[in-house]
Order: structure tokens, then sequence, then C-alpha cells
């Protein structure tokens, strides 16, 4: 080691400690990070953000098999999606939504924002934010997701 190396390996922290203060041709010190400590444990993430309740039918994504919405926050499975049938539900879990937009459907004008599984970003349907028409106004903030995009799981004889 040089002279250069021991006087600088105390005052720079180690990845700027480098042999390249010694002599211009060396390269860089660059490799592996030293291992964690024992007590440190790295963990897989979890896939979904919500888990809901084993003891209840729920609906999953057909794609990943996130947890969606429970049998309980079903309202109606009188909806069409842009790609067919599709269901409102009260409330869902494990979606992301989009910016809302407005939107001239079936039932009218709507102000409706797409909404996408966060596990493997499929969208799965979309978000009324407002309904414009006062016999409408019972869908605002009420999710429907289409049938093509969710699986019946867990209780369903």
């Amino acid at each position: 080691m040089c002279m250069a190396q021991v006087l600088t390996a105390h005052l720079l922290p180690p990845r700027q400690a480098l042999g390249s203060l010694c002599s211009p041709w060396a390269a860089p010190r660059v490799g592996p990070l030293p291992p964690a400590p024992a007590m440190v444990r790295i963990s897989k993430p979890k896939t979904f953000q919500a888990y809901l309740d084993d003891c209840h039918r729920r609906y999953s994504c057909a794609h990943c098999r996130a947890h969606l919405a429970n049998h309980d926050d079903l309202i109606s499975k009188s909806f069409q999606g842009s790609q067919g049938r599709a269901y409102l539900f009260n409330s869902v879990v494990n979606v992301g939504c989009g910016p809302a937009e407005e939107r001239v459907l079936l039932t009218g004008l709507h102000a409706v924002a797409d909404i996408h599984c966060e596990n493997c970003k499929t969208t799965l349907g979309w978000k009324y934010e407002q309904a414009f028409e006062s016999s409408q106004k019972y869908k605002e903030g009420k999710y429907i997701i289409e049938l093509n995009h969710m699986i019946k799981d867990n209780g369903w004889d």
C-alpha cells in the first residue's frame, strides 16, 4: 500500500479510498458490497397490499390472484364494461386509480378514472368520480370491474 492510500483510508469512506490516488493508471476498486450482517433479514416484499378475510367469498384478479373485493361489497351484476359484462362494487382493495376524465357511457356523461391491479398493472375497469345526472349519483365513488379480469375465490361452491 502506498503512502497516499494509508493517508486517505482514514479520511475518506471505504468506497472513496481508492488506489487511483497512487497511480493514474490504477482502476477504482469496484466489486460487490459486503454481505449484510446476520441480524438483518432480506425478505421478499408482500405480493398484495391488502388481504381480504378468508371466511368471506371474494373476487380476485384473474391474472395474478390479488384480492380485489368481498362479495358483501357487490352492489350490482347488471353493468356493461368496455369488453363485456361487469360488476359494480362499493369498495375494492389492491387497486390503483388513473386520472379522472369525462366519458359518455350508456347511462350518460360521467367523470371516471380507470382502475388497475396494483400487483400486475392490468386495467380492470373504472371508478365513478362524478355523475352529472341526478339519477346516476348513486354510482359516485363506486367501482366497475369487468368479469373477464376477475375470478371468484374462496368459499364458492
